[in-house]
């Protein structure tokens, strides 16, 4: 165990989480289509608020705090709010684009002891990077600000989401980043906007291009693919709830960026009550691959990896399956097999089942068949008391044509991924 596991183990034995992730603004400098957010509608605490729910994030006993916006470098009072995250004890993260950040700047930050910066860079091509911003000039003034940033000795992370206007953006931005002394993380995946609108999927990259550039790896079956299963469906798809929250620029508390349930208002009560009444908290305090319908029966689960979120806002169910998520573990699947052939569904499965969302069963090398999905009484009476995980309607929905692989009619099918995925990949 190292030591990041050790401190998330012992809060969540205390009943806490690890981090907090403080939105401190509701306003960006940059226009990145991607972006999950809707700017300037929630409105900004004043400094006085945002110290009172630092105090309270303080008393519960968290140990790190993320401050981002927006982009918190707007804030005229960001160093102060800073200041006093340091002095309540907390291992603090500053989330920025590093557009507005000189050398004095960086100066500042460094002489207030700062964790990690963390500042997202799309490609190490200055062009690429300034097609996502859509912000002429921002690639020069980000790297400027990093440059200063490790100048005054402060650890940088870089951060690469994929999107379609800098497909090869992490790998450059990974050999950038070895030149400035930076660490690198890379994303693969993009979520809708919070007000439900899919205009990020527009630059979303598809599995193929993913595999392709390496972001993703060929999956297939171990010698003791039942341990693996086993130990897979114990584990945790994300921290959502439990290892990071994250407080809105007005105060209000989620369970991460993405899940749109609101557990508290910080404004009125502090964190700690919050986390002990929030009846959530059981939710996702079990949240396991086991909890998963459909996921959890799936033979290409040890290739899958999902959001919650994104499986709310695209499939309509929090809890269940999602076609971008299925159709990465296709193509990691198709990848190793050397082609895939996605067999017609088996006989027990509901009418019009969806052949691009598992879970599927492998029939047998490179073929795999659509199963049903059981839904447990357990499961529903999740959905009943929880009703935001499965709403009414799905979120997203579209409509395409699919191919199989030695000619026959072409399929019909909905609420799958916008991006073109077929139901058959030769790869």
């Amino acid at each position: 165990m190292n030591g990041a596991e050790l401190l998330r183990s012992l809060a969540l034995r205390g009943g806490r989480p690890m981090g907090v992730h403080l939105q401190v603004a509701d306003r960006c400098n940059h226009a990145c289509q991607h972006c999950y957010q809707v700017q300037g509608e929630k409105g900004e605490l004043s400094f006085e608020q945002l110290r009172s729910i630092m105090d309270g994030i303080a008393d519960a006993g968290v140990f790190t705090l993320n401050v981002s916006g927006g982009e918190a470098t707007l804030r005229p009072d960001l160093l102060d709010i800073l200041r006093h995250a340091r002095t309540r004890g907390f291992a603090v993260r500053l989330f920025t684009n590093g557009f507005l950040i000189d050398e004095a700047y960086a100066a500042a930050l460094a002489a207030i002891g700062l964790l990690e910066v963390h500042i997202s860079l799309y490609s190490g091509v200055a062009h690429e990077h300034d097609a996502v911003t859509r912000v002429p000039g921002s690639f020069a003034r980000t790297v400027g600000a990093v440059r200063a940033l490790r100048g005054n000795g402060l650890r940088v992370v870089l951060k690469t989401p994929a999107t379609t206007l800098s497909v090869q953006g992490a790998r450059t931005v990974e050999a950038l980043a070895r030149d400035l002394g930076c660490a690198h993380t890379a994303s693969t995946d993009l979520t809708m906007r919070e007000d439900g609108a899919d205009d990020p999927w527009a630059v979303r990259v598809t599995p193929e291009d993913l595999l392709r550039e390496g972001m993703i790896a060929p999956w297939q079956p171990g010698p003791d693919e039942a341990l693996a299963r086993e130990e897979k469906l114990a584990k945790y798809p994300c921290g959502v709830g439990r290892s990071g929250l994250v407080v809105l620029p007005d105060g209000r508390l989620q369970a991460c960026t993405d899940t749109p349930n609101i557990l508290a208002d910080l404004t009125q009560q502090g964190l700690g009550e919050a986390l002990r009444t929030a009846p959530e908290r059981e939710l996702f305090e079990g949240l396991t691959w086991s909890r998963v319908h459909g996921c959890r029966d799936c033979d290409l689960l040890p290739a899958c990896q999902r959001c919650h979120a994104t499986a709310l806002h695209e499939g309509g169910d929090y809890l269940g399956p999602y076609a971008s998520a299925c159709a990465r573990a296709r193509v990691r699947y198709g990848a190793a097999a050397g082609s895939l052939e996605v067999a017609p569904p088996s006989a027990d499965c509901d009418a019009g089942r969806d052949p691009l969302v598992g879970p599927y069963a492998i029939v047998s090398p490179g073929v795999i068949r659509p199963v049903h999905d059981v839904r447990t009484a357990a499961d529903e009476a999740l959905a009943a008391r929880f009703a935001w995980v499965r709403p009414a309607r799905p979120a997203a929905a579209r409509l395409v044509t699919i191919r199989r692989k030695a000619g026959g009619a072409p399929l019909q099918s909905s609420a799958v991924e916008p991006c073109s995925v077929p139901t058959v990949e030769r790869v």
